[in-house]
């Protein structure tokens, strides 16, 4: 930790959580309205990486579903930070380390697909009886699809390139950012942090309702850009939670998680759509028939589910854009 930088940090930092699962997810950060720019997102830089190497090194250990579930929010959490903080960050460090986490994002997005398709679609028990054998086969293959994944993404994980990675982003938030950034960036370190989380929850706001709220006329792939601008603004508020009154920030939390939560489900559902097809392509030709129907009745209870869905999503599109964070709010 460089000098005087500890003396900025609140007394108590946050701890991480450890879930049921084992798994560890990161406890609310705390930061405060006397800290400046500079040291708020070395915190967040700080507890975002811990988050990410505890549950590597679990991952490395167990293979765990959820830490690596949790690996995938890290990665995509750091990501978000690092656009945030993009004003005093020299370009080529962002554009590296951006690189490298949006890399092992995309590596580990296959196997969290497998993962939610075999847990919330195909589930362990077949709702029709008479389709047992050929619903237990489409599940046999996509088992051995997912442990395929987990396999190259063990390798992948512990081949010495995520940890290098973890090695040089922590040495990298210990130095002084200073020496590499110009004037207009060096002054912004320097600046209050509550007029800059005020104006990064603005902004994120902002661009979220210019992607338009009517979703029936967007294509899925628009849907999926749609949700990321969702956990966009939802890690904001998660970043600058302890800066304002709790409970508004809750409010805005809730309406994002449920929105993030619908276009996931429509995103889930595509991509499950897909996999029933791929899978449908190894049963054997005597299963064919039941495939297709076990297929066909997936098909018509995730559109009922997607309709019902879409349908909730106007409602708090509405609510979110009535929400809104002032000075007011601050605690």
């Amino acid at each position: 930790m460089l000098p005087g930088i500890r003396s900025k940090l609140p007394d108590k930092a946050p701890e991480l959580v450890f879930n049921p699962d084992n798994s560890v997810q990161l406890a609310r950060l705390v930061v405060t309205s006397e800290q400046d720019v500079e040291a708020v997102a070395r915190t967040i830089f700080t507890e975002s990486q811990k988050h990410l190497r505890a549950n590597f090194d679990l991952f490395l250990k167990t293979s765990d579903a959820a830490a690596l579930m949790q690996i995938r929010i890290g990665l995509r959490r750091l990501r978000v930070a690092m656009r945030v903080f993009r004003s005093i960050i020299h370009p080529e460090v962002r554009k590296k380390f951006d690189r490298e986490f949006r890399y092992f994002g995309s590596i580990l997005g296959e196997a969290r697909d497998m993962d939610v398709f075999l847990t919330d679609i195909l589930k362990e028990k077949c709702p029709v009886p008479a389709y047992e054998a050929a619903y237990q086969e489409l599940r046999l293959h996509g088992e051995a699809m997912r442990q395929e994944e987990y396999d190259l993404i063990r390798r992948d994980l512990s081949g010495g390139r995520f940890s290098a990675l973890l090695k040089e982003f922590d040495a990298w938030s210990d130095k002084n950012w200073k020496k590499k950034l110009g004037k207009t960036a060096t002054r912004q370190l320097d600046q209050p942090i509550v007029p800059f989380a005020l104006q990064v929850i603005e902004d994120g706001k902002a661009e979220l309702l210019n992607m338009g709220e009517d979703i029936m006329e967007l294509s899925t792939e628009e849907l999926h850009q749609v949700r990321k601008y969702v956990k966009r603004c939802r890690y904001h508020l998660r970043f600058f939670w302890s800066l304002f009154e709790s409970e508004r920030i809750a409010v805005g939390y809730r309406l994002l998680a449920e929105m993030q939560d619908i276009l996931g489900h429509v995103n889930d559902v595509k991509e499950s759509l897909n996999m029933l097809a791929r899978l449908g392509r190894q049963v054997r030709a005597e299963l064919l028939v039941d495939v297709l129907n076990v297929i066909a009745r997936e098909i018509v209870d995730a559109g009922e589910d997607i309709d019902t869905n879409l349908g909730q999503f106007h409602t708090l599109w509405r609510r979110y854009e009535a929400f809104n964070v002032t000075e007011d709010d601050l605690l």
